[in-house]
């Protein structure tokens, strides 16, 4: 347990606000995760365990390690920020600081449904026959097969790829990126399935950066957010509003650790995702 300045005095406080005894739990884990991560990652901080040489920056990098690190929802992260902010009030106010480091730090938006590209896993035929990049269109096809976009781009994930079932609609598009992707096999002597089209390039494999400037122009022209994280999380959100799950789904979920499976149905319940059409 980390010391947290003034604990005894800012307990006292809040008494005096008649919280509920779960809401004081949540200031004390808020504070306590808060300070863990400032006596690491604040050199003069884990020096004097001063307040004073507590700062906005401070806040606003845990804010960003809640978000990328922890991969917390964004209710979540503004609960935090929230509590940080009426601990940093109460600091100033005794007179302990000269700045609120919480005070010009936002909320996190929360995410309402329509910012997830549902028809695209819905209307799957329709989209694997768009006239957009081959490498998208084979993105959105790996990841309805329950994998996400690094283990795609992973090398030798063509292996694994070539023993999955597929649809009718499914093997034509695939017989358009058959005939796309032979001439860069043949040059790279490569049978992955992302492989670079700049043949000065000092590897086969397509590089992420590559993949997401498809993605970027790709999201662009369908005016949907086409990022590998969005896909993925949507299509996680569909199998957990889908009552009978596909194997495809069934296969998603069961590569989730315990920690990403609450993060994604606190996801579903922030968002009220739903599959029904409003």
């Amino acid at each position: 347990m980390v010391k947290i300045p003034y604990k005894v005095g800012f307990d006292a406080y809040l008494k005096t606000r008649n919280i509920s005894k779960r809401a004081n739990i949540e200031y004390t884990n808020s504070l306590n995760d808060f300070f863990a991560f400032v006596i690491e990652h604040n050199a003069e901080y884990k020096i004097t365990e001063d307040i004073k040489d507590v700062h906005e920056l401070d806040v606003r990098e845990f804010k960003n390690f809640m978000l990328t690190n922890l991969e917390l929802s964004p209710s979540t992260v503004n609960k935090v920020i929230s509590n940080l902010n009426v601990y940093f009030k109460y600091i100033f106010g005794i007179k302990k600081s000269i700045e609120i480091p919480t005070l010009y730090v936002n909320s996190v938006t929360v995410p309402k449904q329509s910012d997830f590209p549902i028809e695209v896993f819905l209307e799957l035929p329709k989209y694997l026959n768009k006239e957009i990049s081959v490498y998208t269109r084979l993105l959105i096809l790996i990841i309805s097969k329950g994998f996400n976009y690094k283990e795609a781009l992973a090398p030798d994930f063509y292996k694994k790829f070539k023993n999955l079932e597929f649809a009718q609609f499914e093997k034509r598009f695939l017989n358009i990126y058959q005939a796309f992707i032979e001439p860069y096999k043949s040059y790279w002597h490569d049978d992955n399935l992302f492989l670079n089209r700049n043949k000065a390039a000092n590897t086969p494999l397509l590089s992420v950066p590559a993949l997401h400037r498809d993605l970027k122009n790709d999201s662009q022209e369908l005016s949907l957010d086409l990022s590998p994280k969005k896909l993925y999380t949507t299509f996680i959100l569909i199998a957990l509003s889908t009552k009978q799950i596909s194997k495809d789904q069934q296969r998603a979920l069961d590569a989730l650790d315990t920690a990403s499976i609450l993060y994604y149905r606190r996801l579903k319940r922030e968002t009220n995702f739903t599959l029904k059409k409003e």
